[in-house]
């Protein structure tokens, strides 16, 4: 059985900087918000959010959040979840797994510029500390997995960093919070841009030689479909390298035109290219997760998560068509033309 997983954020206002108030009502969070979840067929789990750093509370006191929504009575007084034993056991009650633990990392105006890289060492001490009890709480939750995505690390002008005494920064930080529980895998997002218009992690070269440079057996890297585009990256290629160095903890599953991070359901825009990736995770019998990473501002969320997870199902059956023995051998033969017009055949009737 596939492993698939969704946040809440469909769900939410999905606010942009144009409609700062979003572009439909908040769902309660808590219970109300897992209700929908469960309501999404083929849905194994779920990711949870954990630690928001706000301005009235820096220090994290009795501050928690689930599925992109704060928990918090400084941040969102209305939520009703205080008790993390009572999501664990929602989800087991529901049968629905935990496939990760997203600290906050971006949320917060303290981060503003930047985490691990951040010039202030307070900052980047008291994110250390942060990422450390993601990982505590990751370690009560079998096979479970920390994201850390460094949005604010990064940059927008020329002559505006030290790149090389950043970079040390960044290195230092990881190795650190790996050191911390070698037993909990520790999961990198790379993204070219956005919030900074230049962001250090923007591939999976870079993460690869992260990953190197750290020598922490329990840091990986996620590939995000999208990331992945408008990085200028072919998907595909990202997930067979980055597994074939033993990396690959997670997939976030959306698409783009390969211009912004749109994150529209998978398989909108690049069909073959997300079928050529699933193709390339059957070959090498990933087993890890698949996370639906889309942001509807503007079409209902149950509708795409539920279309895209209906995808997802989709291309892993298709994946599963290909014969990879003969498309071995066509390959090694450079017919490309053969390979074009036998999945063709067998994936379009």
């Amino acid at each position: 059985m596939l492993k698939v997983e969704t946040s809440a954020a469909a769900w939410s206002p999905c606010p942009d900087r144009f409609v700062t108030e979003g572009y439909r009502s908040n769902c309660s969070w808590g219970k109300d918000a897992l209700d929908q979840l469960t309501k999404v067929n083929g849905l194994t789990g779920i990711g949870v959010g954990w630690g928001s750093l706000s301005s009235k509370n820096p220090e994290m006191t009795d501050s928690k959040f689930i599925n992109g929504g704060y928990i918090s009575r400084d941040a969102w007084p209305l939520a009703p979840v205080e008790d993390l034993d009572w999501l664990f056991n929602y989800c087991k009650e529901k049968n629905l797994g935990i496939g990760t633990i997203a600290p906050d990392t971006y949320q917060s105006p303290i981060f503003k510029n930047g985490t691990l890289m951040n010039r202030d060492p307070a900052i980047r001490r008291l994110f250390i500390e942060h990422m450390k009890q993601g990982l505590d709480l990751a370690a009560t939750i079998p096979g479970c997995d920390v994201l850390v995505w460094l949005a604010h690390d990064g940059y927008d002008y020329p002559f505006e960093d030290d790149y090389r005494v950043r970079w040390a920064w960044l290195i230092e930080g990881l190795q650190e919070i790996c050191e911390y529980n070698k037993d909990v895998k520790v999961t990198i997002e790379y993204k070219a841009k956005e919030p900074r218009t230049r962001q250090y992690i923007s591939d999976y070269g870079k993460s690869l030689l992260i990953c190197k440079e750290t020598k922490a057996d329990n840091l990986g890297v996620v590939v995000d479909i999208g990331h992945s585009l408008f990085a200028g990256e072919n998907p595909s290629e990202a997930v067979d390298i980055v597994s074939y160095y033993g990396k690959l903890n997670h997939i976030h599953m959306n698409d783009n035109y390969r211009s912004w991070d749109d994150d529209l359901f998978p398989g909108a825009i690049h069909f073959w290219e997300t079928l050529e990736m699933f193709y390339v995770l059957n070959k090498y019998n990933y087993d890890g997760w698949y996370n639906m990473d889309v942001w509807p501002t503007r079409v209902d969320g149950h509708k795409i998560v539920q279309e895209g997870i209906d995808r997802i199902y989709m291309f892993d059956r298709l994946a599963k068509i290909l014969p990879i023995e003969t498309i071995t051998k066509m390959q090694a033969e450079n017919d490309t033309i053969g390979v074009q017009k036998l999945v063709r055949e067998l994936t379009i009737k």
